[in-house]
């Protein structure tokens, strides 16, 4: 049952969201701020992330998922705890309104897609582009699937690939 209502509250949060959001198609080149949302659901090489990161030549923020946690696992990366979900396992009202003040190029939700908390933080990042691994609610423009064994480095790789397929006038 709460499941359910969280689902609910969370598509009418997107739905608002993305009214006020101008969605736009970048290529990787004209990309220089990105958000990139990832769960401790995952298996996560820091060390590896920290290098793709560096090699990127992006200015690339973690915000990282542990509900599970009482204190950030990070000192470095944006940690979501136990402190910052409701009831439901939304994030609370003062960390939505936080992102929301926050502006980047792209968003990548590399979260499980059945983590409605990722889906909240996507939806409430400020971002002409988003992609997300499936459509579950809408928060993301490019879906890109998940290979199975799920290897984080190996999907950021596949997003920048497509991305790089993307060309402007």
């Amino acid at each position: 049952m709460l499941n359910k209502l969280a689902e609910i509250t969370l598509r009418s949060l997107i739905t608002k969201n993305n009214l006020s959001r101008q969605k736009l198609f970048l290529p990787w080149d004209k990309i220089q701020k990105i958000a990139l949302v990832i769960s401790k659901d995952e298996t996560i090489n820091k060390s590896a992330l920290d290098k793709f990161i560096s090699d990127s030549q992006k200015h690339i923020e973690v915000f990282f998922i542990e509900l599970s946690s009482k204190t950030p696992g990070y000192g470095d990366w944006k940690c979501f705890t136990k402190k910052d979900k409701t009831l439901l396992g939304l994030p609370k009202n003062p960390v939505t309104q936080d992102l929301a003040t926050k502006k980047f190029d792209l968003v990548i939700n590399a979260a499980n897609h059945s983590t409605l908390f990722a889906s909240a933080i996507t939806s409430a990042l400020q971002a002409p582009l988003k992609c997300a691994q499936a459509t579950n609610f809408n928060e993301a423009e490019l879906i890109i699937e998940k290979t199975i064994p799920f290897n984080l480095i190996n999907y950021l790789n596949d997003v920048v690939k497509y991305l790089k397929m993307i060309k402007t006038n």
